[in-house]
């Protein structure tokens, strides 16, 4: 391949001939080309900083001069030469307050050439950084430095070495816009262009499963804005907090990409088919509008009443009036009661009875101590089937307790030493991620280990990161308490 780079002198249009080449005995010949050529468009609007030389300078630049509020920009330093360089370092970058910023690894850094005020320069990209403006308003980033080598002529044409000369850019100033309003609901922060998957582990389970969804959703916004999507679900269904499960940021050619996947567990209270249709909205800074993400290809969900399936209990409103008792044929009985109404009867013989009571037990203790044999002591390594309802009782009484902070510390407790004795852990060893070890290897179904870890981890953001959830309190008890009873069905009593 043989490659000519053209410059043409003046404006028209101008035909470029055929070329030829001899292959194999045979004469191979290209077409004519036909180009026309326009005046130039105006110089860019290239500022050189004082002190700079008309034929070396370094500029820095945005993408564009205005953004919306978290839309991902491109800041770049770019060189301008007409002199022979050798190498050119960067030794300084600005701040970039008001912005965060991650600096890009692959960028195009071919030499091009450009024409300013009628000279030509040889240009390229020495760094690039995606900006993400935090704030409205005129905000500007700051100076960089670059060291060059100019390489110096010496005698019969030769090269003397390398002059070392620190080149500064100006700053830049861009213009962000706030977000138009009001933003729907379904908007959690995301600015650029998205995409998403939506997924269901299964779309048949029973009242004592949970139901796990998936989003894995990927764009080039900012990722430290952008918030969980808020999903609702139809009534007979709960859903918990999501957790983010990956999480990466990498460069999909000239942008900088992030992605997440969230899992949400939803809990079945009530049998029958529900649809769920997930909904997430994003601004989108090529249209200026709010584009919404619809999953609509999502199986219906059916849903079978489980073993522990209890229907709603009717309101005190709605009960029966209970019915008068039946009358006693025993009357005689509530003649005889009259009589002994009398509280001074009563305290003698209350008096009569513990003087009985006590000397009955001393002589019981004095036959008795006399190489008694000593009480049978239970087993310190009890099953954790046989405790288990008495770990988790304190939990279930403070369940309406209207304290949802015990409720929680109560359920980790008690989650936590179910898990120790069932697994022979010590708390050093209970970790979430040593128990979904143990109990994959113990081949237990990775529903039962999801609810347990999601148990846990629920527990953990109440009594830890502040974020207790009291309408969610009895949908943790039931998933707490389906997981266990799974766990006994597999272990055994």
């Amino acid at each position: 391949t043989w490659s000519y780079e053209l410059e043409p002198r003046r404006t028209g249009t101008f035909s470029i001939g055929a070329a030829s080449i001899v292959a194999d005995g045979k004469t191979l010949t290209t077409k004519p080309v036909t180009i026309k050529v326009v005046a130039a468009k105006a110089s860019p609007n290239v500022n050189l900083p004082p002190g700079s030389a008309d034929n070396l300078f370094i500029v820095g630049e945005f993408d564009n001069n205005q953004a919306w509020l978290g839309q991902q920009v491109t800041w770049r330093v770019k060189l301008y030469t007409q002199v022979s360089l050798e190498g050119a370092d960067i030794i300084e970058l600005p701040d970039f307050e008001a912005f965060y910023s991650k600096e890009k690894r692959r960028f195009d850094t071919r030499v091009t050439y450009q024409t300013i005020r009628g000279k030509k320069y040889a240009v390229k990209t020495l760094h690039e950084e995606a900006l993400f403006p935090q704030q409205t308003g005129d905000l500007s980033v700051g100076a960089a430095k670059v060291r060059v080598g100019i390489e110096q002529p010496g005698a019969f044409g030769t090269f003397f070495g390398s002059k070392p000369v620190v080149l500064q850019t100006q700053p830049v100033r861009l213009t962000v816009k706030p977000l138009p309003g009001p933003p729907p609901d379904n908007f959690t922060g995301g600015v650029g262009l998205y995409r998403w998957e939506v997924e269901l582990d299964r779309d048949s389970l029973s009242t004592d499963d949970a139901l796990t969804l998936k989003i894995s959703l990927s764009g080039n916004g900012d990722s430290k804005r952008f918030g969980a999507p808020k999903l609702t679900v139809p009534a007979g269904l709960e859903i918990f907090e999501p957790r983010v499960v990956e999480e990466e940021e990498y460069e999909n050619g000239e942008e900088l990409i992030h992605s997440k996947v969230f899992e949400y567990v939803i809990l079945p209270k009530e049998p029958g088919e529900y649809t769920l249709s997930p909904a997430l909205s994003f601004f989108n800074p090529d249209t200026n509008l709010f584009q919404t993400l619809v999953a609509d290809s999502l199986p219906v969900v059916r849903i079978v009443a489980g073993k522990n399936y209890q229907p709603e209990q009717l309101s005190q409103d709605s009960l029966p009036l209970p019915l008068p008792p039946p009358p006693t044929q025993f009357d005689w009985l509530e003649k005889i009661s009259e009589q002994f109404q009398s509280p001074v009867l009563w305290s003698l013989l209350a008096l009569v009875l513990a003087l009985f009571g006590i000397f009955y037990f001393l002589k019981k203790r004095k036959n008795t101590t006399r190489n008694a044999p000593a009480p049978e002591r239970e087993p310190t390594n009890r099953p954790a089937a046989r405790n288990a309802r008495e770990r988790f009782g304190q939990a279930a009484r403070l369940l309406n307790g209207g304290n949802p902070r015990a409720f929680y510390d109560e359920l980790f407790k008690s989650l936590q030493g179910y898990l120790s004795a069932r697994l022979n852990l010590t708390p050093a060893q209970m970790t979430q991620e040593q128990v979904r070890k143990i109990l994959t290897e113990r081949q237990v179904p990775s529903g039962t280990i999801q609810n347990l870890l999601t148990v846990w981890q629920t527990c953990e953001q109440a009594l830890f990161a502040g974020q207790i959830q009291s309408a969610q309190m009895d949908g943790t008890w039931r998933l707490a308490e389906s997981a266990v009873q799974d766990l006994e069905k597999i272990f055994g009593k």
